[in-house]
């Protein structure tokens, strides 16, 4: 509370470069007139001077505004040691009630479909394979099912902008200031890129360093990558065409949505 109130006195006093730590208590509207109105120097130093978690909580914030949301992800992962091939995947995220549509659109496994509900089955989700497979029907697979191992680090429900934000704050505060940032810039998607290094080699966490590209004007990650000790990749997970939807009956029912 009393973090808040200094923030909030400082804003009217401090230049813009050095105020957006506090577009978190913005209303989301306000933070994105905000920021149309920097140009992009101003926002590299803004973003060089804000602290991770605020940029995180930044994006919650944001996820938070959408609504129910939809976007098209490309994912690769490292599965057991080996790097796995690029999935595209139509995703659609509903935060509270967590729900979550996941349609697979290129890569391995195109062609399947997931639906994952957690008013309906808190520990399972559904799934239409295609192909061959696809004569099984609609198969309910139990969240942590040895199944799901082979594809994902990650289960089902954990898929989402919001969870992935969620587990950077995470790692963010077990790390506390042991955590090194080193700033790259601006990709050329235009996203602010910054690679964040764990300490002790990433023992305890998921990666060893994590780089975050993030869209200011969207107020998310766009693009995430994960890295070992060695700078071999883990995890990389793109996102574009972000944007809120308005739900139909059968986004997230198990039976008709299938």
């Amino acid at each position: 509370m009393i973090f808040a109130l200094a923030l909030s006195l400082s804003l009217a006093q401090t230049p813009p470069t050095a105020a957006l730590g506090s577009l978190a208590l913005m209303p989301e509207p306000e933070r994105k007139a905000f920021v149309e109105k920097l140009s992009k120097d101003e926002l590299e130093k803004v973003l060089q001077s804000t602290h991770p978690q605020v940029l995180l909580a930044l994006s919650l914030q944001a996820v938070t505004a959408f609504g129910p949301y939809q976007y098209i992800m490309v994912k690769q992962e490292r599965i057991n040691g080996s790097l796995q091939n690029e999935q595209t995947i139509r995703t659609t995220i509903r935060e509270d009630p967590n729900a979550i549509r996941l349609e697979y659109l290129k890569g391995p496994s195109a062609g399947r479909k997931i639906v994952y509900n957690s008013s309906i089955k808190k520990d399972e989700f559904r799934v239409r394979e295609a192909g061959l497979i696809s004569v099984l029907g609609r198969l309910w697979i139990p969240m942590k099912s040895d199944l799901t191992k082979g594809d994902s680090n990650h289960t089902v429900a954990e898929a989402g902008l919001g969870s992935l934000v969620k587990r950077l704050q995470l790692d963010g505060k077990r790390a506390g200031d042991r955590i090194a940032v080193k700033h790259e810039g601006w990709n050329a998607g235009g996203h602010y890129c910054s690679l964040y290094t764990l300490p002790d080699g990433g023992k305890g966490f998921d990666n060893a360093s994590t780089r975050v590209c993030f869209d200011p004007k969207v107020g998310v990650p766009m693009k995430v990558e994960g890295f070992d000790p060695k700078g071999n990749l883990i995890e990389r997970y793109a996102f574009s065409e972000l944007k809120p939807i308005t739900l139909e009956e059968t986004t997230f029912d198990p039976e008709k949505g299938l």
